[in-house]
């Protein structure tokens, strides 16, 4: 808990922060080690800054911070009064130093890549691109923190039916396409791209941050206008129901206002044709 709490920390400072910090660091590693002469080690210290700069600046400016930290161990080891029975001893031991000090830079780097590389693939849907339901929970939490329950606030589901017929009718990959059309239909026309996911199957979910009902209305129309368009172009006999909850002052939890949402598409898809609505906060005490 410690350590996690410590990593986000370091996680919001600057860059320009961090490597002054690991600069520091490794200054005061070195005079402690000249301070403590030969008998005292402080190899797997002086890694730290290096482990800072490599994971949360970037690979270049950790193997830099690594040659500095080889270069003050070597100066504090050599003013320390270390001896050796030959002179070339001390160059291997600086090139052995060098070799290791850089290379965990590079591997430190290398494993904050994929790791980040991993959580992007991990929070995507495979198909659309879009940030799967799970995520899209995370982003809408991030959003209504900041909102602090004083900003208006619309979330929206859009829910297509008719992918069975397009799916037996010309095959699953064209219905994957249509999914796909459908996704960067919906992304290209709203405020906020990032804030669109896909909860499953043929189901969407968009939040609209500080954007009260009437303006959340003109833009989703423009969405259900473009993706009447799409169906025309494709000719495929597929209905789109958007469910929307607008309120003055956004809620505690996502969950309040999806809950909300999905109640509403369910009454809606009980027709045939397709349906926009949206519901204000006003009509919903339970959200206050």
């Amino acid at each position: 808990m410690v350590i996690q709490k410590l990593m986000n920390f370091l996680e919001q400072q600057s860059q320009r922060t961090l490597v002054a910090f690991a600069v520091l660091i490794t200054v005061l590693l070195g005079v402690f080690d000249l301070q403590t002469g030969v008998e005292i080690h402080f190899l797997l210290l002086y890694l730290v800054p290096i482990f800072v700069t490599s994971w949360f600046v970037s690979r270049e400016v950790g193997v830099y911070l690594a040659l500095l930290a080889t270069l003050i161990w070597f100066a504090a080891d050599s003013l320390g009064g270390r001896s050796y029975s030959s002179a070339w001893i001390a160059y291997w031991n600086l090139l052995m130093r060098t070799a290791v000090f850089v290379l965990f830079a590079i591997t430190q780097a290398q494993l904050r890549s994929r790791l980040v590389e991993l959580s992007h693939l991990a929070s995507r849907d495979f198909l659309t691109g879009l940030p799967n339901g799970h995520a899209f929970y995370q982003l809408a939490a991030k959003e209504m923190d900041k909102a602090f329950g004083l900003e208006p606030m619309t979330l929206v589901c859009i829910d297509v039916t008719g992918f069975r017929w397009v799916n037996h009718r010309f095959g699953y990959p064209t219905g994957d396409q249509m999914l796909c059309t459908i996704a960067h239909a919906i992304r290209q026309h709203v405020p906020r791209p990032d804030l669109v996911g896909r909860l499953g199957g043929t189901s969407f979910a968009v939040l609209l941050p500080n954007m009260a009902s009437d303006t959340a209305h003109l833009i989703l129309q423009r969405v259900q206008n473009v993706l009447h368009e799409e169906r025309r172009k494709y000719a495929h006999p597929l209905t789109f129901f958007i469910s929307a909850i607008a309120c003055t002052k956004a809620p505690r939890t996502v969950a309040e206002l999806m809950h909300e949402a999905e109640s509403q598409m369910t009454r809606i898809k009980g027709g045939y044709k397709d349906s926009l609505q949206i519901a204000k906060v006003d009509d919903m005490p339970a959200l206050n």
